[in-house]
């Protein structure tokens, strides 16, 4: 009985050190910091592609908040994909819009 409430333990402890470790993953706080220092400040943070596992990642695409231009200036960059591993988020590329 002693030796089942030892084992009952120990893998609680197990458990629970497994899910603290997922508690590291790269979140939109993260995503929303990379478009502030790239002059894009965010208006809406989307998951863009995600894959799971061990080396999982995320891709955001972070939809920037920008002042309407005067005149017809070309396209411009109003969205940005950030590419999150685990807690190290960086940019992979800006987004333009096409407008028709």
């Amino acid at each position: 009985m002693a030796a089942m409430k030892n084992i009952a333990a120990i893998l609680f402890i197990l458990i629970t050190l497994g899910l603290a470790s997922l508690a590291h993953a790269a979140t939109q706080a993260d995503a929303r910091e990379i478009a502030r220092i790239n002059n894009c400040p965010p208006k809406k943070i989307d998951v863009y592609q995600q894959s799971l596992g061990p080396n999982g990642e995320t891709i955001f695409r972070v939809d920037c908040l920008m002042p309407k231009s005067q005149g017809d200036t070309g396209p411009t960059a109003d969205a940005l994909l950030i590419k999150c591993d685990q807690t190290l988020c960086t940019l992979l590329r800006p987004l333009t819009s096409e407008k028709k």
